[in-house]
């Protein structure tokens, strides 16, 4: 242990490093890990009891932005339990958390710095002078614990979504502005925000932005995300980043989003369509599990728990509980886990930004309102034909048809017949419609849209 001080010393100053590496291996050594004995038996009936080290450090310390790595060579047979001591390492050390994590033949006890001494924040101008010379269908991260400029290729088959999960204070919006930024500089690919909290406003005058504007309201982001389903198939396979934030928010307002969402995530690769989207909390309960399948990277900030640690990443290693926040963070694709910091976009940047490129408004493409609720209706309605057979239409009260057409222009759908007999009773001195009178009265509703029906144009669309 006096060679390890020596060389810890050499590389780090003073005696700080040693001193938490020693009560590292003196918590081992506690525990029964740090060695055991070992008896062998030789041919000539001879034994020997020898000591063998389990737990061997390394000779440097990692010392990142947020967090000291501590390494150790560990012995297989002790893998396991060593794994689950997080606990006892934080609690000599004297620190609120530690992690074990496992980065090839290195075991790392993983422990906060103080808040005084490890600032952490990355510039997004010092990040991107790392290598400016980012290839089109990457965004920039951050950088790496080596510091080395890490960016996302989502062009890449493994990495065609990504989610970008985070507690209030992680840096979600930061890291997704930052995303959006750097592939408006990159160039070759068209950008399309979605955020009802108007964080996107200062990236979206920039000429690459998707119908030129910021989808704010939930309805827009509605008409936006159908169009862009919608394009799939068409043969417009031009390059897209779709940037949605506060998910969750939107789909509780709009719950026809989940859907749009979903046929992107499946389809969006073979359109060149790539979606990001950013939530507070695990996404599988707003998209269901097997949207979420298809959004392979996961972009990890602070959340609130272990489950929700798990949920955000489908492991129960990553430890994004005991994340710092302010921009740190994991990425998790398959067995893939590496810790990063996110590049932070100055208010003064993205001020410049707007400056030089000033926000638009959005062109909200056209809704085919009426061709989706005609196709949704049964056949046996005979809904928006005037030559179905059965009793006449003329005893549905004018403002009754009114009430339906507009209810469909709100809501893009037939209205049910609950709705409609709520309706007829509230007003009617006859009293409600029934099933019947109810389907009838959207037949006669539905002779009003036999005129073309209104649809996106490719044109229009892109």
């Amino acid at each position: 242990m006096k060679a390890l001080s020596v060389n810890l010393d050499q590389k780090r100053k003073g005696t700080y490093y040693s001193d938490r590496m020693h009560r590292i291996l003196s918590v081992c050594q506690d525990c029964g890990l740090l060695w055991h004995d070992e008896r062998v038996t030789y041919r000539n009936g001879q034994t020997e009891i020898r000591r063998v080290d389990d737990i061997q450090p390394t000779d440097q310390v990692l010392v990142t932005p947020h967090y000291e790595k501590y390494g150790l060579r560990v012995n297989p047979r002790v893998l396991p339990r060593l794994r689950s001591m997080a606990s006892q390492f934080a609690y000599a050390l004297n620190v609120p958390s530690a992690a074990v994590e496992v980065d090839g033949n290195i075991v790392y006890v993983r422990v906060p710095r103080p808040e005084e001494e490890g600032g952490g924040v990355v510039l997004f101008e010092h990040a991107w002078a790392i290598a400016p010379d980012i290839p089109r269908g990457s965004v920039l991260l951050g950088v790496d614990e080596d510091r080395h400029q890490l960016v996302l290729d989502l062009t890449s088959p493994s990495n065609v979504h990504a989610a970008v999960i985070g507690m209030t204070g992680s840096g979600k919006s930061t890291l997704m502005r930052t995303m959006i930024l750097s592939a408006e500089m990159i160039g070759g690919v068209k950008v399309a925000l979605f955020d009802p909290s108007d964080g996107f406003r200062p990236l979206s005058g920039h000429p690459s932005v998707w119908r030129g504007g910021l989808f704010k309201s939930a309805e827009d982001c509605e008409r936006g995300l159908e169009a862009l389903a919608s394009s799939i198939g068409r043969g417009m396979n031009e390059l897209t980043f779709v940037f949605v934030d506060e998910v969750p928010e939107l789909i509780m307002r709009r719950p026809a989003i989940r859907d749009y969402l979903a046929r992107l995530a499946q389809a969006g690769r073979h359109a060149g369509i790539h979606l990001i989207l950013g939530a507070q909390h695990p996404l599988a309960s707003e998209l269901g599990p097997m949207t979420m399948r298809n959004i392979p990277v996961r972009l990890v900030g602070r959340v609130a728990d272990r489950s929700a640690a798990y949920n955000a990443t489908g492991r129960s290693d990553t430890n994004a509980e005991s994340l710092r926040g302010k921009g740190d963070f994991i990425v998790v694709n398959g067995s893939t886990l590496q810790h990063f910091q996110a590049a932070y976009a100055s208010p003064k940047l993205l001020a410049e930004w707007a400056r030089r490129y000033p926000p638009r408004e959005p062109r909200v493409p056209p809704r085919p309102v009426q061709a989706r609720a005609i196709q949704h209706l049964a056949p046996a309605s005979g809904f928006g034909s005037r030559g179905v057979g059965g009793r006449p239409l003329d005893d549905i009260p004018d403002f009754v048809v009114r009430e339906i057409q507009r209810y469909i222009r709100e809501h893009g759908r037939p209205p049910s017949s609950n709705w409609i007999y709520r309706l007829t009773k509230e007003t009617l001195p006859t009293g409600g419609f029934n099933r019947d009178k109810a389907r009838r009265a959207m037949a006669a509703a539905g002779a009003a849209f036999a005129a073309p029906i209104e649809t996106s144009t490719p044109e229009e669309v892109a």
